[in-house]
């Protein structure tokens, strides 16, 4: 996940048929032609996540969308951005490899003491 999409802007990606922010604004305040919103809903019939998503911002004032969309990529970011973890590696924990060692150690050493007494 290299790269961060805004909610607010689903023509981000790889998508052929692309909608903008600025037609999803239009139509839902409802200042798009006819043959705008039909594009639109046409689209939000192909996009299933999107149109649950425009759902739920239909029942937000039309003022408050663009704000709601912004503080809602800011929290994204930020809890994504703090659950990146540093990798650590066993090469890098010499705790590990002394353990790896001395568990090597007595596996050869029980290993041992069986055959010594299975020969006596």
């Amino acid at each position: 996940m290299s790269e961060l999409n805004d909610i607010g802007q689903p023509n981000q990606g790889d998508r052929k048929d692309k909608l903008s922010e600025e037609q999803l604004l239009a139509y839902l305040e409802g200042k798009l032609s006819p043959a705008g919103q039909h594009e639109v809903e046409q689209w939000l019939a192909k996009e299933g996540m999107e149109s649950d998503a425009l759902e739920g911002l239909q029942d937000i004032p039309a003022a408050e969308v663009k704000h709601t969309v912004g503080r809602i990529n800011y929290q994204l970011h930020n809890d994504l951005g703090k659950k990146k973890r540093k990798r650590r590696y066993i090469s890098d924990n010499k705790w590990a490899w002394i353990a790896i060692i001395v568990i090597l150690l007595l596996v050869v050493l029980g290993y041992a003491i069986i055959r010594l007494s299975v020969k006596i």
